[in-house]
């Protein structure tokens, strides 16, 4: 027999296992579990008898998780007053996360005037360690 004669049925012999591999083969193994197209034989959660009570937050129940309390309330700094300065003291060591923004809310100050005070041009050239004056 020449190559092009075993070339017919050894292709055709692929294909059909192709074909039986890709329909899941001889059909041994369990079946899965429930009739898929029947709903009702399939498994689903069950439903609360009595459903549990909502719990509502009122806006008296809400307590602020930022340093903007005075803000949100409207008390904050929007006519350009003095902000009450914060713990920080003459100087801040900069942490892990900081940012200028981060700094100045912390520090109860103006991020505009802590970055002119250190000489900051870029926001971003922050590192870790390094020591910042806080402006009175």
């Amino acid at each position: 027999m020449t190559v092009r004669t075993l070339l017919l049925p050894l292709s055709a012999l692929a294909l059909g296992l192709l074909l039986v591999a890709a329909c899941g083969g001889d059909g041994d193994g369990p079946p899965p579990p429930g009739n898929l197209t029947d709903p009702s034989s399939v498994p689903t959660a069950t439903p609360w008898t009595n459903p549990p009570e909502p719990i509502i937050l009122g806006p008296d129940i809400l307590t602020p998780t930022s340093q903007d309390e005075g803000e949100a309330n409207g008390d904050g700094d929007q006519n350009g007053d003095q902000v009450t300065p914060g713990e920080c003291g003459d100087t801040y060591t900069v942490q892990s996360g900081d940012v200028p923004f981060s700094i100045a809310e912390t520090c109860g100050v103006d991020v505009t005037d802590l970055l002119e005070l250190n000489g900051i041009d870029d926001p971003t050239s922050l590192h870790v360690g390094q020591e910042l004056k806080i402006p009175q």
